[in-house]
């Protein structure tokens, strides 16, 4: 997307928003429409890999400003059905696997509250397995230009065809609720191995997460499951076939790449905000079958709101123990995996009640590219700097 073009988007979409952060309603309230967007641009100052934001993306940038990384519109209809029924639909427009805009159905469910205590949804819900999950679309709802990649990026799938349910009671001088989810996966991967697009479709998801809130304290530990499958175009498994004549080893492992396996999740949350500190930090773990290609995650956040300025800095890492390139017949004594860390340092002006100016640069050293990066060239020398600039909004 040109820059011209996203600005051009961007102050046509900010004209439909003049009267603050309300809901437009309809049928005397029984009906509401949300929306909400980001206009991002973002340079890495290194041609040599492309820096994207999740595995989803098909293309990066790299050495030039580029208006795909971060830009995004969604819009939600709310109609409420009768006192305890309510029904939600939301669909977003994001770069994807195809390098495409094209819309998609993120929610689609009933819900079902009949008191404060549970609240039941069935349809297309959010597979919010860790904090901000189900709001990492929303820029205007947190500090980043974009959630910390080292953490969020590999965690693809964003919804599920299922049901959740949550159960709230009150204990000591905070709330303890829960969450139990299940359902199936619907959502395609770029792999970036000679542009293949893997479709996770079918997946199993099932798992759930515990909260405490307190104060201003809220602390989350999340467990889950995925019976993971990942469909391989004809043409890519046919590439492996021909593959295992000269290569044998890096032909298995590729095919194992895309073979059905479970992924157990899990992840410890906590996050603070009161008066002008706000703290999250988060870890996680995703497990597979092999302890090489096992995932550790973490970051923590601090910002100080100084109204209406509010500066932050971030620190993320994600670390595979990794599989020596040697072992497939690679002459190379590096090993092929995912491990990097990030240094983030920004700020978010907030313009208006429903309007936010955000400016960040991430210092990223890398040591095993994994997924995370595009078309990378032999000569990277893995480390790079991504300057980014994104307009939220909320109406």
């Amino acid at each position: 997307m040109s820059i011209s073009r996203l600005l051009h988007l961007g102050l046509s979409l900010l004209l439909l928003t003049p009267g603050g952060a309300n809901a437009i309603e309809l049928l005397n309230g029984k009906l509401a429409v949300n929306g909400f967007g980001t206009l991002g641009v973002a340079r890495s100052t290194d041609s040599n890999a492309e820096f994207i934001r999740d595995i989803s993306q098909q293309d990066g940038t790299a050495g030039d400003w580029d208006g795909d990384v971060d830009s995004r519109f969604g819009l939600q209809l709310r109609a409420d059905l009768t006192e305890t029924l309510d029904a939600m639909v939301q669909g977003v427009s994001r770069y994807d696997h195809n390098g495409s805009y094209e819309p998609k159905l993120t929610w689609a469910f009933l819900r079902y509250n009949p008191d404060p205590a549970v609240t039941l949804r069935l349809g297309r819900v959010a597979l919010d397995s860790y904090m901000l999950a189900d709001s990492r679309d929303v820029g205007y709802s947190y500090l980043w230009v974009r959630p910390p990649v080292d953490y969020y990026g590999t965690r693809h799938l964003s919804h599920i065809d299922g049901g959740d349910i949550v159960l709230r009671r009150p204990l000591g001088d905070g709330l303890l609720w829960g969450k139990l989810y299940a359902g199936l996966a619907d959502e395609k991967v770029n792999s970036d191995l000679a542009g293949v697009v893997l479709d996770a479709t079918g997946s199993r998801v099932y798992g759930g997460h515990i909260n405490y809130e307190v104060g201003r304290w809220r602390w989350q530990l999340g467990l889950g499951e995925i019976d993971y499958r990942l469909e391989a175009p004809d043409e890519f498994l046919n590439q492996l076939d021909l593959l295992a004549f000269f290569q044998p080893r890096l032909a298995e492992g590729l095919r194992d790449a895309v073979s059905p396996t479970t992924i157990q999740m899990s992840s410890l949350g906590v996050a603070y905000d009161r008066g002008p500190l706000q703290i999250q930090a988060m870890l996680g773990q995703l497990n597979r079958s092999g302890d090489e290609i096992d995932l550790t995650t973490a970051f923590i956040t601090a910002g100080y709101r100084l109204e209406p300025v509010t500066p932050f800095v971030s620190l993320s890492g994600a670390r595979t123990r990794g599989f020596a390139l040697s072992e497939f017949g690679i002459p190379s004594n590096e090993k092929a995996g995912l491990t990097q860390q990030t240094l983030s340092l920004g700020g978010r002006y907030d313009v208006a009640r429903n309007i936010a100016l955000k400016g960040q640069v991430d210092f990223i050293n890398v040591d095993q590219v994994g997924l995370m990066w595009r078309h990378v060239q032999p000569d990277w020398d893995q480390d790079t700097a991504v300057f980014s600039l994104a307009l939220d909004f909320v109406f």
